[in-house]
């Protein structure tokens, strides 16, 4: 059970930064490549990975304990979720500062739309996405995905404890049926609930086929070919729109966790490297992170803009751009964006996850 499955952590890095870019919008920049603006799929890999990771974690648990397991998931997930949650609502805040007091508004008026006060309980309690009522995509939208995968974590646990033997196949249905109701366009759940339920148990299953065929021994240059060829797909689907991509995406990041687990190619001896596995480790902190930093950056631009008089800050179909004036410029803030997200989440991993963890263990009375 000790095994790390490193180069899918690494992918995991690298997935989280292209979500970053995905969310940011720099005119002439490399935020424009197509890749960049279908990135958001990458967030049906964190599910898929995830549900891998936890069926190999603790899917085959002797004696598994509820309050145990899921004190471990809430610790790793919420103290970094909560700090920027109060982030978010300290941005609102400032808002309502400039607002009153010098009448700026930075895009939407303070404490509305996806800031609104009715929408912090609901991210409290991490439920913003599974309802019709709230907003998944209030405050810290990224964290959206984080409100699907606690519970995700709690579903895993009812089919360990409500279908013992049989929990590998309840995890197949669910993944079958639910990619079967997104097809047929089926409204009876959320739709970002549809994402994670079939990516999730889909990811769960994948680990079950990992094990019965680990012990096939894949020759490099055939697991080369194998992983090149993955991720070429991946950049085709992420890049193009197709009709029904999510669930081509889905299907798709099965077989990517599964050969990359095998990690027999030269992609995986190259995401082995320690820069690539750092990424990795910082991954939930950069996917939570960026969107605070990224506001804060879009609030430079629009209050530059407003002292210059020049588009710094333009719309542009409905999105909020930036523009230095220069091709050149402009892809520079994208790499000293990158750079500033990678080291504010290195600083939140060391102090807010790690340190978040640690006092999830000291809870549960865990050494």
């Amino acid at each position: 059970m000790a095994r790390r499955f490193e180069a899918l952590d690494a992918f995991r890095g690298l997935c989280a930064l292209s979500v970053v870019l995905f969310h940011f919008r720099v005119v002439g920049s490399v935020t424009e490549f197509p890749f960049f603006r279908g990135s958001e799929l990458f967030v049906e890999f964190f599910f898929a990975l995830s549900g891998f990771v936890l069926a190999h974690s603790y899917g085959f648990r002797d004696n598994l304990r509820f309050k145990s397991y899921i004190a471990s998931r809430f610790f790793r997930l919420y103290p970094l979720y909560v700090c920027m949650l109060m982030v978010f609502i300290g941005l609102e805040v400032v808002k309502y500062i400039a607002y009153k007091t010098i009448g700026f508004s930075f895009n939407t008026l303070p404490f509305t739309g996806h800031g609104s006060l009715s929408e912090i309980l609901p991210n409290l309690l991490m439920v913003q996405s599974w309802t019709s009522l709230t907003d998944p995509l209030s405050f810290n939208y990224p964290s959206w995905s984080i409100s699907i995968e606690f519970y995700l974590y709690v579903l895993l646990f009812l089919t360990l404890y409500l279908f013992g033997r049989y929990k590998v196949w309840s995890w197949l249905i669910i993944a079958v049926m639910v990619l079967g109701l997104m097809g047929n366009n089926s409204t009876l759940l959320q739709p970002y609930v549809f994402n994670g339920l079939s990516c999730f148990f889909g990811g769960a299953f994948t680990y079950v086929v990992f094990t019965k065929v680990k012990h096939i021994s894949i020759p490099f240059i055939v697991g080369s070919i194998i992983e090149v060829s993955l991720l070429s797909a991946v950049a085709y689907l992420v890049s193009n729109e197709i009709t029904d991509r999510y669930i081509y995406a889905t299907l798709l990041f099965y077989l990517v966790v599964l050969f990359f687990a095998f990690e027999s190619g030269a992609i995986s001896k190259l995401l082995n490297r320690s820069v690539f596995q750092v990424l990795g480790k910082w991954s939930y902190s950069i996917y939570l992170t960026h969107a605070a930093i990224l506001f804060m950056v879009t609030s430079v631009a629009l209050v530059g803009q407003k002292v210059l008089g020049k588009a710094i800050a333009p719309m542009i179909e409905g999105a909020r751009f930036i523009d230095l004036g220069s091709t050149f410029y402009n892809n520079v803030l994208v790499v000293s964006v990158l750079l500033i997200v990678i080291l504010v989440s290195k600083t939140t991993y060391k102090y807010i996850e790690l340190k978040g963890q640690a006092l999830g263990k000291r809870v549960m009375g865990f050494k």
